[in-house]
């Protein structure tokens, strides 16, 4: 399965539980305004994400340092950027 779907699938389980049906989720979908995801969204998808792995990703940590405009606009893509950056070029490196 590809990361982007790996990613994709626990989105979506983090936001079934909010009621209807979740949104489209695309590479491109913002987590704030596409997905409406607030700050205790984030850190659900980062414990889902670290637990799905084996290994802690950061995602929340990574969001933290960002500015506003930046966090209003952080997308799906992003989110395997830094699954990427923290997980498997770590372990290329380890």
């Amino acid at each position: 399965m590809a990361l982007f779907e790996e990613v994709a699938g626990i989105l979506r389980e983090v936001v079934g539980p909010c009621g209807g049906c979740p949104p489209e989720i695309t590479p491109n979908a913002t987590l704030e305004g596409d997905l409406r995801f607030d700050s205790l969204d984030l850190v659900r998808v980062d414990a889902a994400l670290s637990a799905h792995l084996g290994t802690e990703v950061g995602l929340a940590e990574h969001v933290r340092g960002l500015d506003l405009d930046a966090i209003s606009t952080f997308t799906v893509e992003q989110v395997v950027e830094q699954v990427t950056n923290r997980v498997w070029d770590g372990a290329a490196r380890a």
